[in-house]
């Protein structure tokens, strides 16, 4: 595995998703693509499931934010603003809202998942080695113990 900061991962596979989108190729395994990329990238001591959630979540903020900022498709013929009151400007509100959210959560677990079987498949599972112990035992030495300390509480016995 290369081994890059988690920063420059996580950017360099976000590229990579912005470069899928816009040839509109993967659809969902492009977010498991940007996950697995994210996570394939990183150092054997960071590279873990979390790196590609996060990559997954970043990509769906900067989709968001890239979707805030384009227009929308309107019909020909806009309804009256007196027909749709106030209310229908915090139902719009509280549905962006929910629509970032639920973006959140489902980009994050697909980068997770893409992350997961990058981790699995490249990761060194080389286990620790444990500590070695001396082979000389040392000794121990007993102390003489302290008399107890005199408190105002008494124990009657």
């Amino acid at each position: 595995m290369p081994n890059f900061s988690v920063e420059f991962a996580i950017a360099t596979s976000m590229i990579l998703g912005l470069f899928l989108a816009f040839f509109n190729f993967g659809g969902v395994f492009s977010l498991a693509l940007v996950g697995f990329v994210a996570v394939y990238l990183t150092r054997d001591e960071e590279a873990d499931y979390k790196v590609g959630g996060l990559a997954g979540g970043l990509l769906c903020f900067l989709y968001f934010v890239i979707c805030l900022f384009t227009p929308p498709v309107l019909p020909y013929q806009l309804p009256s603003p007196l027909v749709l009151g106030v209310g229908y400007a915090f139902d719009g509100l509280f549905t962006l809202i929910l629509g970032l959210v639920v973006g959140l959560l489902i980009y994050g677990f697909m980068g997770g998942i893409g992350g997961y079987f990058a981790s699995k498949l490249f990761k060194s599972h080389e286990k620790p080695k444990t500590p070695k112990k001396p082979k000389t035992t040392r000794k121990i030495i007993k102390r003489k113990e302290k008399p107890q300390r005199r408190t105002l509480y008494r124990k009657y016995d």
